[in-house]
């Protein structure tokens, strides 16, 4: 039976009043450490081709074109495109931690943190599904937080969509604020508390 966590924490009680814009910050690193920054397109400069004159200077009546990798040509070069870049950010881990802390305790005051014994021994999906009945929604991703799980328990909950499995030591607080509900057990939720305090 999974129960709501409906009271802050001991160790979640300062993050509850701080700054939400340490919360944004580490969520928008999180979003650029996730692009891969890999499109580019090749300049006049780099455009392998000829260096012929198009045409003649001179009486043709057109314009007077002096190069075939022009960005007016066909398979010239791009003026002003794109150029592959890093857009990581570097996250200090002071900052992930309070950024999670605000994070967990957001989602337990408006009622999306749920608490219970996760366990299931048949290992079928059907039983697990059965288990976040009265508590899954049905749009949005449902994060379950385990600690040493068994192989069974994963192989229960793997098949279900919208379900995410993390560990205590994955969480972070991108994941909490893309979800829209997140089920631990006790053990997790010490493991989380141990690791962020």
């Amino acid at each position: 039976m999974l129960k709501k966590v409906q009271t802050l924490p001991t160790w979640l009680n300062d993050s509850a009043e701080k700054n939400t814009g340490v919360l944004w910050q580490v969520v928008k690193a999180y979003r650029a450490n996730q692009r891969q920054g890999t499109v580019g397109v090749k300049t006049r400069a780099q455009v392998n081709s000829t260096g012929k004159k198009p045409y003649k200077q001179k009486k043709t009546g057109s314009a007077r074109r002096g190069s075939f990798v022009s960005p007016l040509h066909r398979g010239g070069g791009v003026a002003h495109g794109p150029k592959a870049r890093d857009y990581r950010q570097a996250i200090p881990t002071k900052m992930s931690v309070a950024a999670l802390k605000i994070a967990l305790a957001k989602r337990i005051e408006s009622g999306k943190i749920f608490i219970g014994d996760l366990n299931v021994v048949s290992g079928r999906t059907k039983d697990a599904a059965e288990l976040l009945k009265g508590v899954k929604e049905s749009v949005g991703k449902t994060i379950i937080c385990m600690d040493a799980p068994t192989e069974l328990t994963l192989r229960a909950f793997r098949n279900i969509r919208g379900v995410i499995l993390v560990s205590p030591q994955q969480l972070n607080a991108f994941d909490v604020v893309q979800s829209r509900l997140l089920v631990t057990t006790p053990e997790a939720l010490k493991a989380i508390e141990n690791r962020l305090n």
